[in-house]
């Protein structure tokens, strides 16, 4: 719900130019004039709206967290979808989206994060993960053999169901639990875990994240260049595809 309400407001927040009469376009005609225009018709609907110049000319970007739309300089036309470099086969949009996914991480404090690391490790994934996801507690069976990779692993909590379920309670005794690395193993396996309940858990926090970054599985990883990875992923493997973004 809260991402259709984003797509919305991003799509409510581009057509903000269609008001734009030919005199003020034809006024309007240099880059930095239009971008201007642009940025303050987005500040008055979306202030968190990130305006940039495209790969296309006269196509703005327009990011909203992890959200990408595009609009014209003349505020005719709005694009949603991925844009292609198609001599390189990138996809830039991704790339935005990769971008905003890092700087989200960032404001993230790894102090709410429940964090399986090696002694020494040159590699880390940042895991949205559910208690009773069948495939989280698979890709966790093996957390020492990832850990043997190189790779530390940051836990948030998304569980999936949502707040006050079943799943979303196992999430809060696992915070609330002296010794988080053992109860997230012990959760993890199924066994129940014994612990009071403690003020100002992370799971709301890192769940609504999760909607940040538009979360519609579990486990989901984040890499350190921003791609996400849906799905489990066996340990060799996911450092093979750790290695291949250097």
């Amino acid at each position: 719900m809260k991402n259709t309400i984003k797509i919305t407001l991003l799509i409510a927040a581009l057509t903000v130019f269609g008001d734009l009469t030919s005199n003020e376009i034809e006024s309007n005609k240099s880059v930095v004039a239009t971008k201007e225009r642009v940025v303050e018709e987005l500040s008055t609907i979306m202030p968190e709206a990130t305006v940039s110049e495209s790969e296309i000319p006269g196509i703005y970007s327009v990011s909203i967290g992890t959200m990408v739309g595009y609009v014209s300089e003349d505020g005719k036309y709005i694009l949603r979808g991925d844009i292609y470099d198609m001599e390189t086969n990138e996809n830039i949009t991704e790339g935005l989206r990769a971008k905003s996914r890092i700087e989200l991480l960032k404001s993230i404090n790894e102090e709410s994060m429940v964090i399986f690391a090696p002694d020494t490790f040159d590699r880390t994934v940042t895991i949205f993960t559910d208690i009773d996801c069948g495939y989280c507690r698979k890709f966790h069976s093996q957390i020492k053999q990832v850990m043997e990779q190189g790779i530390r692993v940051r836990y948030l909590f998304f569980p999936r169901t949502g707040p006050g379920k079943e799943s979303w309670l196992k999430a809060q005794k696992v915070w609330c639990s002296e010794d988080r690395l053992k109860a997230m193993t012990r959760a993890k396996k199924g066994s129940s875990i014994r612990s009071e309940t403690c003020l100002d858990d992370p799971v709301e926090s890192h769940y609504n994240t999760g909607l940040e970054f538009n979360v519609r599985g579990t486990p989901t990883l984040i890499t350190d260049s921003g791609e996400m990875i849906v799905g489990y992923m066996e340990a060799t493997s996911l450092r093979a595809k750790l290695d291949s973004e250097s």
